[in-house]
């Protein structure tokens, strides 16, 4: 989540059209907001229902991450946050640049 947080600290900078949104699932809320305090994210927390957003994304680890176009359409999907993830993800970033 570090990576992902450190990330989007740059990316808000140079890029107005991208957000990043970090899904949890399970965990109650209050944990969620002391953790995200605790480590200074700037991800936006989205608490889903249930499982209805993993659910929908077919997702079956933690963390998947996900970039998806205007259109909706993913464009990117990887499970964990292996190295070169963060590469990954600007090169897909930067193929989406308006």
């Amino acid at each position: 989540m570090p990576h992902l947080s450190d990330l989007w600290s740059e990316i808000r900078q140079e890029r107005q059209d991208v957000v990043f949104l970090a899904v949890d699932a399970g965990d109650p809320p209050e944990v969620i907001r002391e953790w995200w305090e605790e480590e200074g994210f700037t991800l936006t927390p989205v608490m889903q229902e249930g499982y209805t957003v993993s659910e929908a994304f077919g997702v079956q680890a933690y963390p998947t991450n996900y970039i998806l176009g205007p259109d909706g359409r993913v464009l990117w999907r990887r499970v964990g946050f292996a190295p070169g993830t963060e590469e990954e993800m600007r090169k897909v970033l930067a193929s989406t640049a308006r």
